[in-house]
Order: structure tokens, then sequence, then C-alpha cells
């Protein structure tokens, strides 16, 4: 019976909201150091002579192939090793390879750190949702977990707003001139620059304070890695696969927009970069913040009504509020009214990562929720390849025109938000069967 009531023991607020802050500057920090090259990508292309295609190996194949191996490894020690070590560690590793590009004399040697940066950048979804789960009750997580994914917005909008103004400035300068390196280009400085104050997160992390798992880990499950995982997925295949399919649609149109917006923006609309960047920044900050918390918390509040299928109840709403709006902005001939279509976009696909992480958490067991977010990023690494890779497919192979770029967003989007709708509203009743049968194991 005490072991029972231990496990419903959760910190104090100001210990729970101290771990969401940490893991809100983590994501901040994340998103900058991964969203910068999508910054860089004429300078890049420049130096290096490489094209569109290539660019998108840069900024996700190769990050999101190194993210997917690294994942599952990543997620058993959030299940099983203290997770503030983890995370620490972490934001260390990719804030080392971030400003690495410093040294980055060819396209190969800047895919190694970009590498690097995935390898750290691993940790931030199965910690987040580890000590998300252990700090909050089921009812107040969705809330929790909206705040701590707004910070990915914010650091798409820094990155957005202050990348294009941060490559002006050091090009202006002609590069900077760094004590032991020696002279870098503008595009390396900016690096640097990106990944310097992931040190001093590095610092809060290792001082947070642990909070208990609901439910520990024993001997017993202290199984090779993954064997927890194989199990919980084939008793729960059914949902799983409908319910991840979904999210893995969704996500390709989230990181297809992500890498690709700037460059479009630039090319459609004869913008310079700074210009892109901040009214595309200003645009994710205000818009992206508002949706994911909005969508924590109607998670919350269709979790406390019953609904046990809530977080993907809300995300096919979202999903459905998206399509018109990211398959017209691209196309629009007014700037201005691209830019409204774009915010209402952002709003809606914002709550991909709150809701996908809320919907996998509560069809995961506590002994494999690590691993399982884990398995989750690994998927959405995938389509985080594929959604660069298969814009910028239609732009170098299709229309074979750079300007058409526009068309290739607009297509992408259209394309896989309504299939990622047909998977959720086909998940929801196995959905609120796997939440049912967790329950009763647990009683």
């Amino acid at each position: 019976m005490s072991a029972q009531v231990k496990h419903q023991q959760y910190p104090e607020k100001l210990h729970a909201y101290s771990t969401v802050t940490v893991l809100v500057l983590a994501n901040i920090m994340s998103f900058i150091d991964r969203q910068i090259p999508s910054m860089l990508v004429g300078p890049i292309k420049e130096d290096f002579n490489i094209s569109d295609s290539e660019v998108a190996i840069l900024i996700g194949f190769a990050f999101s192939a190194t993210y997917a191996i690294m994942a599952l490894p990543v997620g058993y020690a959030a299940d099983r090793l203290q997770r503030k070590l983890v995370l620490g560690w972490g934001i260390c590793l990719w804030s080392f390879m971030t400003m690495a590009a410093v040294f980055a004399t060819s396209y190969n040697k800047l895919l190694g750190a970009r590498m690097g940066v995935a390898m750290g950048e691993t940790v931030i979804a199965p910690i987040s949702v580890s000590l998300v789960s252990d700090s909050f009750p089921e009812n107040q997580r969705g809330l929790a977990m909206g705040i701590v994914t707004a910070g990915v917005y914010v650091g798409i909008g820094i990155s957005l707003v202050g990348g294009g103004f941060l490559i002006d400035y050091l090009t202006s300068l002609g590069g900077l001139n760094v004590p032991l390196i020696g002279h870098v280009k503008p595009w390396q400085g900016a690096f640097l620059i990106a990944g310097l104050p992931g040190l001093f997160i590095t610092m809060a992390a290792f001082l947070l304070r642990e909070p208990i798992r609901q439910q520990a880990p024993d001997a017993s499950t202290k199984r090779a890695i993954g064997k927890d995982l194989a199990a919980h997925i084939k008793r729960h295949k059914v949902t799983l696969f409908l319910l991840l399919s979904g999210l893995m649609f969704q996500a390709i149109i989230f990181y297809s927009f992500s890498a690709w917006a700037p460059t479009m923006m630039v090319r459609t609309y004869d913008l310079t970069l700074s210009e892109a960047g901040a009214t595309l920044g200003l645009i994710t900050i205000t818009a992206s913040i508002l949706g994911t918390i909005f969508a924590g918390a109607a998670s919350d509040k269709l979790t406390a009504k019953g609904y046990r299928d809530g977080p993907v109840r809300a995300a096919i709403v979202a999903c459905l509020m998206a399509l018109p709006a990211i398959g017209l902005a691209p196309l629009m001939e007014s700037i201005t009214l691209s830019w409204i279509l774009l915010a209402i976009y952002l709003f809606f696909i914002s709550s991909y990562s709150t809701l996908g992480l809320l919907a996998v958490a509560s069809v995961s067991g506590s002994s494999v929720k690590g691993q399982m977010t884990a398995f989750f990023a690994l998927l959405m690494m995938i389509s985080g390849m594929l959604g660069p890779q298969i814009t910028a497919g239609f732009t170098d192979f299709v229309f074979v025109d750079e300007s058409r770029l526009n068309w290739s967003v607009a297509i992408t989007g259209v394309l896989t938000l309504p299939v990622a709708i047909l998977f959720f509203l086909l998940s929801l009743p196995h959905i609120r069967k796997s939440v049912d049968q967790l329950d009763s194991n647990t009683l």
C-alpha cells in the first residue's frame, strides 16, 4: 500500500515548474541549433557548390538518420538512468557540435558536425516526457507539455529572427576572428554563436531535482535494451501503427516547412534573408506558442471530460484547420495574405509535438515510456528525413526550377495532411482500448 502511495507523489509546484523551465530552455536551444542551417542555405550552397537536394541531406537526412540510430539507446537510458544527467550531457554534446561548424572546411565535415548535433538532441523528447509525466498528475500534463514544447517554437522563431540579422552583420564584418581558432566565415560564426548558450543550460540541467518515478522499473524489468519496448509494441500493435502513421504524415509537412520556409519566402517574394527570417520568426513565436499551449490545454479539458483519446481528437481538428492554410499560403500573390495564412497554419501545426507526445505517452506503460517516446521520435525523424527531401525532389526533378519551391511546399502539405487525418480517425477506438488495458494492468 505504501508503495502505491509513493507512486502517486508528485514534486512541489516549485520543483515541478523548475523542471519545466529547464526543459523549455533546452528546447529553445535545441531548435535554435537545429534550425539555424535553414537560415544559412545561401552561403553554404555558395561555399560548397551544392544543390537543394544536397542541402536537404544536410538539414534533413543526415540529422534525422543519426537521431534515429540513437533514439532507442537514449530512450532506454531515460527509463533506467538519472534523467537530469542524461539531459545535461546531451545538451553539452549538441552545443559543442553546433560550434564545431567553425572547423567545417568541406561539405562532409559540416555533415559530420550536424550528425553530432543530432546525437545530443536525441535526449530531449524521452527525457521531457518522462520528467513531465513524473512531475504532474494526468489532467495537468497537457498544459505542462504544451509549455515545454512551446520552447521548440521560441527556438525556431529566434533562429529565424536572429539568424538573418546575425548572418548579415557577420557578413558586413567579413567573418569573425576567434581566439585559438583564427578567422572564420560569417556562416561559421553564426554556428559558433548559436551553440554557446547551451553550455549554460547544461549546468542548469545538472542542478535539477529528480522526481520520483511513478512506476520505477524493478530488477525483473531490466532486460536488454528494446525487449520491453518490443513486447509493448506487439501488445498494442494496431493502436501504435495507426497513431504513429498519422503522426509521421503530419510530421512530413512540419519538417518540410521548417526546413524550407525562409528560402521559399526569399525565392517567392524577392525578400532578403533577414526580412524573411524576421517576419517568419515573429509569426512562429506568436502563433506557434499560442497554438501549442492551446493544444495542451484542449487535451487536458478533453481528458478531464473522460475522453481517453483526447490528444488525438485535438490533433484531427488541428490537421483539418492547417490543411487549407498550407495549401494556399505559398501560392498567394499578396505577401500579406500569405503571412496571414502561414500564421493560421503555424497555430495549428504547432500542436503536432505537444499532442503527439501526449498521445504516445497515454498508450505507454511507465516502464517503457522513455523508450516509447524515443521510438516516436525515431519515426518522426524518419519523417524529418522525408519531408525536406520530398519537397526538394519536387523542386529539382518535377519543376526543375528553384523558383517553384513554393509549389513544392504546398503540394507536400496537401498530399500528407489528409493521410494523417485518416490514420488519426482510424486510431480512435484502438487508443481507447489500449488506455483502458494499461489502466487495468496498473490496478
